[in-house]
Order: structure tokens, then sequence, then C-alpha cells
């Protein structure tokens, strides 16, 4: 299967996820543990629709990285596309990532208690809630690395840029290393979150750079 084609993929399982967090009830995914002013609150869990959608989002990015690549056209003249794919991507990792994290202290709830339950809440502490916080915090972020870092290693279009068709190369001559991949994504953060900035970021238009791409030897290309 084609990059192209994936893209449909993708914004079809983007508008099914953001439909189905609308209309189920408020709750807890992952692992949330808040210990305040003597209040103890330990929340996790997750829910059997949205674990669906995790893992069929995770099926389709595992497709995307090895699909047939699509051939770079002209460069990406502006921004606009590039904060637009980055909210794509976030919204999507955290639905990725989320309900499989929650699956694990629900499992666990389930053999101290003896009862199932997708979603749990406690306010008295248990031995293992710390481990199980700290081990859910660094599961996330592991998986959030690796969701911004892979595409462009194996210089693919991520999810969000998939689906406004553009992806990031490196220049001629340019290796992409795990590290210089991790840069990218945390400067790459930076510059999305200061989206109030956006028109005054350096950027190349006729080569498809901002500054970042200067830093790390990348550049932007619309996918044909």
């Amino acid at each position: 299967m084609s990059t192209k084609e994936l893209r449909w993929l993708f914004l079809a399982v983007f508008a099914v996820a953001f439909f189905v967090s609308l209309v189920i009830e408020p709750l807890t995914l992952g692992v949330s543990l808040e210990w305040s002013n003597g209040n103890y609150r330990f929340a996790a869990g997750t829910h059997p629709s949205l674990l669906l959608l995790a893992l069929i989002i995770w099926g389709l990015y595992l497709l995307l990285m090895h699909s047939t690549p699509a051939s770079a056209g002209k460069p990406l003249p502006g921004v606009f596309r590039r904060f637009v794919a980055f909210f794509l991507d976030f919204y999507l990792a955290l639905m990725a990532i989320a309900p499989v994290v929650g699956i694990l202290p629900a499992i666990l709830e389930w053999r101290w208690t003896g009862d199932f339950q997708w979603n749990f809440e406690r306010i008295t502490p248990a031995p293992a809630d710390g481990w199980l916080s700290s081990a859910g915090f660094v599961l996330s972020l592991a998986l959030l690395v690796s969701y911004f870092v892979l595409p462009v290693i194996r210089r693919r279009p991520s999810p969000g840029s998939c689906i406004v068709s553009y992806q990031i190369i490196p220049d001629d001559g340019v290796t992409i290393t795990f590290r210089m991949a991790l840069l990218r994504m945390l400067l790459g953060f930076i510059a999305a979150c200061s989206a109030y900035l956006a028109p005054f970021i350096a950027r190349d238009r006729k080569k498809g750079k901002v500054w970042f791409d200067k830093v790390c030897g990348t550049r932007a290309v619309i996918l044909k």
C-alpha cells in the first residue's frame, strides 16, 4: 500500500477517534497519581473502544513505516501544514499511547481485587502505585519519542504529515541518525508550542526549511 493511500485511512481513524472521545463518559486513560495536602488519588485504565482504535492506529503506523515511498515533489513553502500535522500527530499519538498504557494497571487491579474494571479510581494507596505511575510515564515517553522520531529516520511521513500530504527528508548527503532525529523532534516541539510566533519563524520558502531544518539538515517536500 502506498503512502498516499494510507492518508485516507489515517483521516478516517482520526475522525472516528475524535467522535468516540466526545461521546464516551470522561475517564482517565493511562495512569494518574496525585497526592497533595493529604489527599490521595490514583486513577488508571482504558476503554475497550479506544483500546481497539489504539491498536488500529499502531497497525496503520507500522504499515506507513513500511509503505512504498511517495515521490518527493516541490519544497513546502509555508508553515501552516506543519502546524496542522503536528496537532494531528499529537492527538493520534495520545490516542495510540494512553489506552495501551492503561491496560496494565487495569489488569493488575483485577488480580488484586478480583473485580475487573476498564477504568478505576482509588483514594487509598497501594504498594505498587508508585512504580506503576513511573512505568506508565517512561513507557508513554518512549512511545511518544518513537512515534515522532521513526518517520524521520525511515524517510516516511508521520501520520499527521501523511494526512496533509508532505514529509520531511534529509538534505543531499545528510544521514539522519537517532540523535539528530531526536534533536529535530525537540526543536519541532518548541516551534509548534510557540505557534503564536509563526509569522516570525525564520524560514527559506524556496527550500522548504524552517530554522530547525537548517540546524538538522532536513527539508519539507510535498508528496506527489
